[in-house]
């Protein structure tokens, strides 16, 4: 009996440890990130921190399992379980990630161009160009839904949307060219502060006015699917637009 009760006083004493060190660790990456100090370092310490919380709920999931009851069960255990079972469905749904690319476009056959975004990046970050390197057919497979929109007013009208629709997104306007259809911008994720660059194309179609959208990490093999996202997103945005 008091040996189990030491044990529950070690593990309890552990959990309390690993619980406050995660959510110090998990709120010195969101800081770090808000900051746009190092996407690197706020991503390490968010990653560390949602490790340490993890490991505390399972020792306390150990400890019920062990006492078979729940009834011993601390705040701080609870609180343990919580943020454990917090972290892991976040990384269930960032690890639901996608395809290992990193450029994304409505139109892979003529992607839309970068032009003033590229004097953005550094030269260490992914090439702005869209390479023929299998992404095409990797998008295809992984996001059959990301094509062309097709809308029935005319292009002045798209643009006006569609640049409407991109501040309304959150992204910086890196350059607005109404006479070419043209606007690129730059898109900053949210917690870690990656940077991804994004650019519209409108131009008259038989169909009605086409709108293509790409949008491309400046680090990474691949993003979780966050581009992809990032372009579906966009699209309901400037389809809700009337």
């Amino acid at each position: 009996m008091n040996n189990t009760t030491q044990i529950d006083k070690t593990d309890g004493s552990w959990t309390t440890r690993l619980v406050c060190a995660g959510l110090i660790l998990f709120i010195a990456g969101l800081a770090i990130g808000q900051a746009e100090l190092s996407p690197f370092a706020a991503m390490l310490s968010i990653a560390l921190g949602s490790l340490l919380t993890i490991s505390a709920a399972a020792i306390v999931i150990i400890n019920i399992i062990r006492s078979k009851g729940i009834s011993n069960v601390s705040a701080i255990g609870w609180l343990a379980i919580t943020l454990g079972a917090l972290t892991l469905s976040n990384v269930g749904n960032m690890g639901g990630g996608g395809a290992p690319i990193h450029d994304i476009s409505t139109d892979t056959q003529n992607p839309p161009a970068f032009r003033l975004v590229a004097t953005l990046r550094g030269t260490s970050d992914n090439p702005i160009d869209y390479l023929d390197d299998g992404t095409a057919e990797l998008q295809a497979q992984a996001y059959p839904d990301i094509k062309t929109i097709i809308l029935s007013q005319p292009p002045e009208a798209v643009f006006s949307a569609a640049l409407a629709a991109a501040k309304n997104m959150g992204w910086e306007i890196v350059a607005s060219v109404p006479a070419e259809g043209h606007i690129e911008a730059t898109a900053t994720t949210p917690f870690v502060a990656f940077k991804d660059d994004v650019v519209i194309r409108v131009r008259a179609g038989q169909a009605g006015t086409l709108v293509d959208v790409r949008s491309k990490s400046r680090i990474g093999k691949g993003d979780m699917g966050v581009n992809a996202a990032r372009i579906r997103a966009y699209t309901a945005e400037l389809t809700g637009i009337k």
